[in-house]
């Protein structure tokens, strides 16, 4: 770091442009700091937003303005309310345990105990699936079929042999029949 003492200072003299700008920044500060004072008056008050005719001061006699949107978001049904989350993780783990619990307590041998919590295991699979199941059949009437059943696009090798250069608006030539869309089906 160079010593201060060493180190050479050049002043200038501000230009016209510089102290017209410095000018302005010094204009709209005070401005600033005016409208910051009649914020912290308004604030400091404690009376009501104006009622009379004589201290209205653009205030608008209506309630609030309703706006209206498009036509399209009107005619979309509002979301309906959500249900009750229910931890079905959690219920199905405590079922488990549950079942371990009373095969134990109930003193059954090594072999049943293993029967009943494959059994118990397979129940909590099996309401697995119908629940997914049950969620995939409220999606596909909410949102239409995921992929509709359409006739297969047959196979037409006519596409690749077309190049840029035959096109409709030019005279076919007598090489190649100009490229087309295939005819519907």
């Amino acid at each position: 770091m160079a010593d201060p003492s060493e180190t050479t200072q050049v002043s200038r003299e501000p230009t016209e442009h510089e102290a017209e700008l410095v000018a302005a920044v010094r204009s709209l500060a005070a401005q600033v700091g005016s409208l910051k004072d009649d914020v912290q008056a308004l604030r400091a008050e404690a009376r009501a937003l104006p009622t009379g005719e004589t201290d209205r001061h653009g205030w608008d006699e209506g309630g609030p303005v309703a706006r209206e949107g498009p036509a399209w978001v009107r005619s979309v049904d509002s979301p309906r309310a959500r249900g009750i989350a229910i931890p079905w993780l959690l219920l199905e783990i405590l079922f488990l345990v549950a079942v371990a619990v009373l095969c134990a307590v109930a003193g059954l041998d090594t072999s049943a105990i293993v029967g009943v919590m494959i059994a118990a295991w397979l129940l909590v699979a099996l309401a697995e699936w119908l629940a997914a199941r049950a969620d995939t059949q409220r999606q596909e009437l909410v949102y239409g079929a995921a992929s509709p059943l359409a006739a297969p696009v047959r196979d037409d090798r006519s596409w690749f042999a077309a190049n840029g250069d035959d096109t409709l608006l030019d005279a076919p030539s007598s090489e190649r029949p100009p490229a087309r869309l295939p005819p519907p089906e």
